[in-house]
């Protein structure tokens, strides 16, 4: 049996004086196991990653100049990084809990779940060629 991949991908955007900043939460799962689900929260300046928590290596990481300094600071708040290492399994496994059944109802697709910042889900589903 082939294995499946599925991820949940919420994105927040505000821009400033032309310049765009976002934050990309992911979740990548291919089961509703949470040793089988990897939780990123990406920081974005203008298209470039700043920063980014993985909860497989359950630290921050920066990818600029700016963002190892960040990555330091919130490496050095236990709260912060608590809260962080917690959400593969509230944000995440509580997400794919209710999703997952539907994502994996057709055989051969792969779903990508979107959800605004307004908490509005949009399901897209990719198909394979």
């Amino acid at each position: 049996m082939a294995s499946s991949f599925l991820c949940l991908l919420f994105i927040s955007l505000s821009t400033a004086d032309g310049f765009m900043t976002y934050r990309l939460s992911r979740c990548d799962f291919n089961s509703t196991e949470l040793k089988d689900i990897q939780f990123t929260d990406s920081y974005y300046y203008n298209m470039i990653e700043i920063i980014r928590f993985d909860s497989n290596v359950g630290k921050f990481v920066g990818f600029t100049d700016f963002g190892v300094k960040t990555a330091e600071t919130w490496n050095n708040i236990p709260a912060r990084l608590a809260s962080m290492r917690a959400q593969k399994g509230t944000y995440c496994k509580s997400n794919i809990d209710v999703r997952y059944h539907k994502l994996t109802s057709k055989s051969g697709e792969r779903a990508v779940v979107c959800v605004t910042s307004s908490g509005v889900p949009v399901d897209l589903t990719l198909n394979h060629l």
